[in-house]
């Protein structure tokens, strides 16, 4: 990967992370009451429905619950709530609670009838990230779209390690939330089993050995989380899906991403909203740690820990 590769030995952590923790044994999550939901969120108005590429959909409400810290009396704070009755199923789901800046934080539930019908999330002001890249918002500016990469690569990592098994179809865009402050954090809910063989949508994410690995063996390795998390860049860089699709329907990923190695063709490729504000050099560098994640040999990956170093050296370049 020449000089854009960091080493990939581990660096010590700053911050002693809490094991994930079901929700039957977490004594900290809080537990609602519908009514409370109910008028936490004005009687469920104001949904935001995210949409996946494999057709599922998310139902979201946005809510603010009074006293929520109870040493500070009048305060509250604005939270996100799902409806996983009717928009995400929790068959064969373990609902956890990772404490990690780069994650959405789980802060309770609902459970009625010994059933869990709502989650509550802190809340991500800005959405979901394919709404800034696909969609009619404003474009993100260079920096913001590294700074992005970078808390993406820190959430994937930090998963890795934590659970030693790749995100497989989780790590996608719909499910990168960003907060107030552009802040990206990932969307995570354990699964205790996989939809494998569920061929909808989405598939320009998945690695050459996605076949192979789940519907023959039905096991994926990290590294192929690094092939979608290299397709991830692609979009964030060029603002748009279409690239990668265009490029795996002829069999050759990396074609297209190469010509952001080259300054005299990088204009053929990024995101025009950019409007050349960009500095060259480090789009360079992204195009390269872009062809390497998306190797077809997922030896020939980094590991999410390189990758990640190497999104802090391109944050670092400024022509």
């Amino acid at each position: 990967m020449g000089n854009s590769l960091k080493s990939s030995k581990q660096q010590p952590r700053s911050v002693a992370y809490k094991p994930l923790i079901s929700v039957s044994e977490n004594d900290n999550l809080n537990v609602f009451s519908f009514t409370e939901l109910k008028k936490a969120t004005k009687n469920f108005r104001e949904c935001r429905v995210v949409d996946g590429e494999d057709r599922s959909s998310r139902k979201f409400y946005k809510g603010y619950i009074d006293e929520y810290i109870p040493s500070r009396t009048g305060t509250g704070i604005t939270v996100s709530v799902l409806d996983v009755c009717s928009s995400y199923p929790l068959q064969d789901r373990e609902i956890s609670k990772i404490f990690h800046p780069n994650v959405v934080k789980l802060l309770g539930y609902c459970c009625e009838d010994d059933k869990i019908h709502f989650l509550v999330f802190e809340y991500f002001h800005k959405g979901s990230l394919d709404r800034h890249i696909y969609g009619k918002e404003e474009a993100l500016p260079w920096e913001i779209r590294v700074k992005i990469a970078i808390g993406v690569a820190r959430a994937v990592e930090f998963i890795h390690f934590i659970k030693n098994k790749p995100l497989f179809r989780k790590l996608r865009m719909y499910n990168i939330m960003l907060d107030e402050q552009y802040n990206a954090k990932l969307f995570y809910l354990e699964s205790n089993q996989e939809d494998a063989c569920r061929l909808i949508g989405g598939l320009e994410y998945e690695p050459p050995e996605f076949t192979v690995c789940v519907i023959y063996t039905g096991r994926m390795d990290m590294k192929s989380d690094v092939f979608t998390f290299g397709v991830i860049l692609l979009d964030l860089v060029t603002g748009s899906k279409d690239t990668i699709r265009k490029e795996r329907g002829k069999g050759l990923p990396t074609t297209r991403p190469s010509l952001l190695c080259d300054a005299q063709k990088i204009r053929e490729i990024i995101d025009p909203r950019l409007r050349n504000d960009y500095p060259v050099n480090a789009v360079k560098e992204m195009g390269i740690l872009i062809q390497n994640c998306t190797k077809w040999d997922m030896k020939e990956r980094p590991l999410m820990q390189q990758v990640l170093d190497t999104l802090n050296h391109i944050a670092r370049i400024k022509d």
